[in-house]
């Protein structure tokens, strides 16, 4: 059977992804993404191993330590990403949450497996996220990543203005009419109340472990005030919503044929296109 892969190009159906954050830096809110997104496929029922490759946060594997691996590195930290490369056919989605500056070292792993031959041989396809940044040196990271991977892959762009208040260089800039080119998805994550937020950090404080939003939400016995609950699982359902809407681009067919996006999420419109970074948009 065929389908149509989101960026449109036509291939066996899609039985494994593999979905993962390609950037050197950090503190953006990959792993805050993933927990939410992890939250969102036990929803939908879809069956997921992560892989925690940052030791020092370890946040996804402390928040779903039944799912996730904790991946202590080694002294060929290329070879420990291979590993869970050839593993993508094992299960429905595979998650990687990777330290900071693993970059260089998942493109090569990726480059020396030929991990997208591999893919196509395994009936599954990778999903790589990127988080723009008024910074030159991210954004230069992040066109080597979309240069050397190309439409080998599914792209989603996302926003986090909590952690990147602005993208300037990025919105319309070549780079970004590029990922369009590849029919990229996007991911605007909405913001959550401060006083929310830092009312389930100290919850989680506590407790002395981290919550998944799940148990946040609908464990009683947990000392979380009724309104943060409340705004929590306000803004919980809004990003499920957005997650619906890219559906296509995180799980197998098998399941993104059965979740129904309630609403189109339509990404920015293009403003200006500048060669690289659009230095217009800050002037």
């Amino acid at each position: 059977m065929k389908t149509d892969n989101p960026n449109g190009t036509s291939t066996s159906k899609i039985k494994h992804r593999l979905v993962l954050p390609i950037q050197t830096r950090g503190s953006l809110g990959k792993s805050t993404e993933a927990i939410i997104r992890a939250e969102w496929m036990r929803q939908h029922r879809v069956p997921w191993k992560g892989y925690d490759l940052d030791v020092y946060n370890r946040t996804l594997s402390e928040t779903y330590p039944d799912e996730v691996t904790l991946v202590e590195p080694s002294r060929e930290p290329v070879s420990d990403i291979i590993k869970i490369l050839r593993k993508v056919n094992q299960v429905a989605v595979t998650v990687i949450d990777p330290q900071a500056h693993m970059n260089k070292t998942i493109l090569s792993a990726i480059a020396q497996i030929d991990f997208p031959k591999f893919a196509v041989e395994a009936q599954a396809r990778a999903t790589v996220l990127i988080f723009p940044i008024d910074e030159v040196s991210d954004m230069e990271d992040i066109s080597e990543t979309v240069d050397t991977l190309g439409d080998s892959v599914d792209w989603i762009i996302v926003r986090n203005r909590e952690r990147i208040p602005t993208t300037k260089f990025f919105d319309g800039s070549a780079l970004e009419k590029q990922l369009q080119g590849y029919k990229a998805g996007y991911l605007d994550l909405p913001p959550l109340l401060t006083d929310t937020r830092n009312h389930l950090r100290g919850s989680q404080l506590k407790l002395g472990r981290t919550l998944s939003p799940a148990e946040a939400i609908s464990n009683p016995s947990l000392e979380i005030d009724a309104v943060h609950r409340i705004l929590f699982q306000k803004w919980v359902a809004e990003v499920f919503r957005r997650l619906d809407a890219i559906g296509s681009y995180l799980v197998p067919d098998e399941y993104a044929e059965t979740i129904k996006p309630s609403a189109e999420v339509r990404p920015d419109k293009a403003r200006r296109t500048a060669a690289g970074i659009n230095l217009e948009n800050i002037l």
